[in-house]
């Protein structure tokens, strides 16, 4: 079994455990990205794809991370809440026992440096277009004032002086501010869902809450995980032709530089 091989598939025990706590608590959430491709196109991870993420709403959320930290075995997980435990906005549970160095990785202790699965929050957007670029451009301004906190280089220059724009971030009165401007939207009904703290743009970002719908559960390796109802229509905004795989040269993993399984 290779490294990559074997990383796969420590994430998806760690899914595992997850997906119960979800199932038994009604908790809907859905593979995000290019893990609902891998359950599409491979029925399982993308073969050089060195993580696994997933997505909810804030209401599902909320009821998750208080859940988790109750029915998550405390000796074998670390539940990394965001803007808590960490300085980025989402949250990673993380197995004890085991390392995960990344470039740009964080971690205070040498026990929370477990192999991961990604937990992201889907924000409530409205319909009007101008209000979702206002809500979007608020969005990047956060994020890059927290990946400034966290320590974050980058050799492009365009991202390196959106970081340092966000400095005025720094004092808590405009910090929570923007934050609002973004999260106000939650306490509403509305018919879109954004997804803002990855490697989003504002054309794939912002999708219709219909997409997402009633999670649908596909085969993952060897057992079911669920993606966006309309998994055709999500995955085609985001990759467009998502069948066709990319490049050799562009099929490498993005995040781990050294793992330790530990026992595992």
């Amino acid at each position: 079994m290779t490294e990559i091989r074997h990383l796969q598939m420590v994430i998806l025990n760690i899914m595992l455990d997850i997906d119960k706590v979800c199932q038994r608590h009604d908790i809907e959430y859905y593979l995000l990205g290019g893990s609902a491709l891998g359950a599409i196109r491979h029925k399982g991870f993308i073969p050089w794809d060195d993580d696994l993420d997933i997505c909810m709403d804030t209401a599902n959320y909320n009821r998750f991370i208080k859940i988790a930290k109750e029915e998550l075995d405390p000796q074998k997980y670390f539940v990394q809440e965001r803007l808590v435990d960490w300085p980025l906005n989402f949250t990673k549970i993380k197995l004890k026992g085991t390392k995960i160095i990344e470039h740009e990785g964080y971690a205070d202790t040498p026990d929370k440096q477990g192999i991961y699965v990604d937990v992201f929050v889907l924000d409530n957007s409205p319909s009007n277009k101008v209000l979702q670029f206002i809500q979007y451009v608020l969005a990047k301004i956060y994020l890059c004032y927290l990946i400034s906190v966290r320590t974050y280089h980058s050799a492009s220059l365009k991202k390196r002086i959106l970081i340092f724009l966000s400095f005025p971030l720094k004092w808590k009165p405009i910090r929570e501010a923007v934050r609002w401007g973004v999260e106000h939207y939650n306490k509403q009904e509305t018919d879109y869902l954004g997804f803002f703290y990855g490697r989003t743009r504002l054309k794939n970002s912002i999708m219709a809450r219909k997409v997402y719908g009633k999670p649908c559960r596909v085969p993952f390796e060897d057992t079911l995980l669920p993606v966006p109802e309309q998994y055709d229509e999500y995955l085609t905004h985001l990759f467009g032709d998502y069948m066709t795989p990319p490049p050799i040269k562009e099929q490498v993993g993005l995040h781990s530089i050294e793992i330790d399984f530990g026992e595992y």
